[in-house]
């Protein structure tokens, strides 16, 4: 059974000579390094909000407590064709209600509280595999990995519960008993967001895994395989019933035009942080073949796999990996892992010091959305009602947020909108042969817009459009 309490990682290695544990100084080092690390998490919490996303699930949440509608016609846009289905309601309610108690810095201060909750899940995943060198080390390379992640969406939610879930079971892997309590946390899990599925595959993988060790009978493994069944039971329990499934159809459908869903480079910061992490694990099977094992295997493939097929999951499959990555790295090192004792107080004891921080940080934020272009807030006030604006999906939630009255053509709830129209707006962002028809279908009065896009030149070059506003990068093109 795995245990973080003293347990010399050296002398499960075959011939070597166990390090004694750290003492004094060396001892604490590692946890204020982690201490540090929530610190650095946080040095933007009183930056503002300047995600594209972040501000229409705040009137998500607004929709939801006004009509209590999980899915339906869209209200926040006139030109979306899908069903709007909220799959994220939970915390799009919890961003809702900060937005009404304390406006956009307490959503910002809700969101770096999302941020901190997954790098702890991750540091306590990583302690109960390992010491607190090797927890410390991998938290750390997990968060390079999740870094271009952690944007204050219901993702985090996802992410935090992924990593209390990834560790629940490595952890099977040693006890062989059945998580039940995933059950619930599954339920709310799928009630925040979609990689709830993820935690299946692993406890069916690490049940098979079990088998094929030969670690658990068949009668054994029937408790383990039904957690993962009746998880999955669970999220169709929530208020969506079988829309939760039917809601990742659009999704896909849209996927080959959102550059979150590219495959990722393997020179991103985020894509090395994760080949980092599998370098570990291989460095610490080799080491000590013990660690090795079907289950252990299925779950680092899960964690490649997610880790490798998209940009956007790169995250996943970091986390995942996480805890395996610890325990490998605390047999590389050969040290004796210190006894918990005061730890778990020290570390709570840090993270709320943190929190406070982030409080004072996020209080005295920006009231309003930053990085948007706010010198044409006085040119876009002064269109009529109704009027449609051909805008950067980027400025989607900006412009619904800022500008209820008028109507924005998109925004980056691309499911909602449909491929066709994911083409169209590519092509007419591009200017391409025929750009004309899709842009004019719409027939807007103005267009909000990167100078540097092809359409921005070509409103002007072929269309007589001039500039009445611009500000960051962005052009408010008239007729």
């Amino acid at each position: 059974m795995v245990n973080s309490d003293v347990r010399p990682a050296a002398s499960r290695t075959a011939g070597a000579t166990p390090l004694p544990a750290p003492e004094g100084i060396l001892r604490w080092a590692p946890v204020v390094a982690f201490g540090l690390l929530l610190l650095v998490l946080s040095r933007n919490v009183g930056t503002g909000i300047a995600d594209p996303d972040t501000l229409w699930h705040v009137l998500a949440g607004d929709h939801l407590r006004d009509t209590w509608q999980f899915s339906g016609p869209d209200p926040l846009s006139t030109f979306t064709s899908q069903p709007w289905v909220l799959t994220q309601w939970l915390p799009e309610l919890a961003l809702s209600l900060a937005n009404q108690w304390g406006g956009l810095p307490a959503v910002a201060f809700l969101a770096q509280l999302g941020r901190l909750a997954v790098c702890v899940a991750v540091y306590v995943a990583c302690r109960r595999t390992s010491g607190p060198l090797a927890a410390t080390l991998v938290t750390g390379i997990t968060v390079l990995a999740t870094a271009a992640s952690l944007s204050p969406r219901p993702q985090l939610v996802g992410f935090a519960l992924l990593a209390v879930t990834a560790s629940a079971w490595v952890r099977v892997l040693s006890d062989h008993r059945a998580p039940w309590w995933l059950v619930p946390l599954t339920w709310v899990w799928a009630s925040s967001h979609g990689t709830w599925v993820v935690g299946i595959m692993l406890g069916l993988v690490t049940t098979a895994g079990l088998l094929l060790d030969r670690k658990v009978s068949v009668r054994q493994a029937i408790p383990l395989a039904l957690v993962p069944v009746a998880s999955a039971a669970a999220a169709l329990l929530t208020p969506l019933g079988l829309g939760i499934l039917t809601a990742f159809g659009p999704v896909r459908a849209v996927s080959p035009y959102i550059q979150e869903w590219r495959r990722p480079e393997l020179t991103e910061p985020s894509t090395l942080g994760l080949l980092v992490l599998v370098l570990v694990v291989a460095l610490g099977w080799a080491r000590r073949h013990s660690l090795v094992s079907w289950g252990a295997a299925g779950i680092l493939v899960v964690g490649v796999g997610w880790g490798l097929t998209y940009s956007r999951t790169v995250a996943v499959g970091a986390i995942i990996i996480a805890p395996l990555a610890a325990k490998a790295l605390d047999a590389v090192l050969g040290r004796a892992r210190p006894a918990r004792g005061r730890e778990p107080v020290v570390v709570a004891g840090l993270v709320a010091v943190v929190v406070m921080v982030c409080g004072l940080l996020a209080a005295n934020g920006p009231d309003q959305p930053v990085s948007v272009p706010d010198g044409t807030t006085a040119a876009l006030r002064a269109l009529p009602a109704g009027s449609v604006v051909y805008n950067d999906d980027s400025l989607g939630g900006w412009v619904m947020w800022t500008f209820p009255s008028l109507r924005q053509t998109a925004d980056t709830r691309a499911e909602l909108y449909g491929p066709a129209q994911a083409r169209t707006y590519l092509r007419v962002m591009g200017a391409e042969p025929g750009w004309q028809e899709g842009f004019d279908q719409h027939q807007p009065v103005a267009a909000l817009l990167r100078e540097d896009v092809p359409l921005a030149t070509a409103l002007q070059r072929d269309r007589g459009w001039t500039v009445a506003a611009r500000d960051d990068g962005f052009l408010l093109l008239r007729p």
